[in-house]
């Protein structure tokens, strides 16, 4: 006796086994994240400096790639110290953002910053100082796997230090992907970052 044939359902569209890699990067399929790196540093010490790296990615809305620009989407950026602070109220910094803040310090809550880290000096009550990691990644992902989008033409690297007497450096990395998004959106996201 033959099985009865079961109904085979429609399938929803962007429900097919292929389909997360273009949830996750806007159709462009890139779903391998590269890595772009530098040093940035300051030109002179305890100061402000933003250094501005062009991002890797071509913005043609041609027919060929279906309307979409490509943009990056930032998943990891790490950070490593020249030095780590080693007396009293020292502290160095570095902001990652989408525009050019020049010699003015930014923070966290400066709006077109995605990523920040400062290392300061820390005492214990006896008077020694305690050990530090010089290298910190800050995971900029939703748990789901989608980063932070990023459309502008450069990324603002800052280097910006405190009472250290010396002028800082810092290398860094960025672990990202590239994101086809449509014109639309592409406009919506450089309006908010510039």
């Amino acid at each position: 006796m033959q099985a009865p044939k079961q109904r085979q359902g429609r399938r929803r569209r962007g429900a097919g086994p292929g389909d997360r890699s273009n949830s996750l990067t806007g159709g462009s399929g890139d779903v391998k994240p590269e890595f772009m790196s530098g040093t940035s540093a300051q030109a002179v010490a305890d100061t402000a400096l933003s250094t501005a790296y062009p991002l890797p990615v071509l913005r043609n809305f041609s027919s060929g790639n279906g309307s979409k620009a490509q943009i990056i989407e930032i998943l990891k950026v790490g950070v490593m110290y020249s030095i780590t602070p080693t007396a009293v109220y020292q502290t160095i910094a570095a902001a990652f953002g989408t525009k050019n803040n020049a010699a003015t310090a930014i923070g966290l809550a400066t709006p077109d910053v995605f990523a920040f880290f400062k290392v300061q000096s820390s005492f214990t009550a006896a008077g020694t100082s305690a050990p530090q990691e010089v290298v910190h990644w800050q995971d900029l992902t939703d748990g789901a796997g989608n980063g932070i989008l990023v459309a502008t033409d450069n990324i603002y690297v800052q280097v910006s230090s405190a009472a250290t007497g010396v002028a800082n450096s810092i290398g860094w990395k960025i672990l990202y992907r590239v994101y086809g998004a449509s014109v639309m959106e592409y406009v919506g996201i450089v309006q908010g970052q510039q």
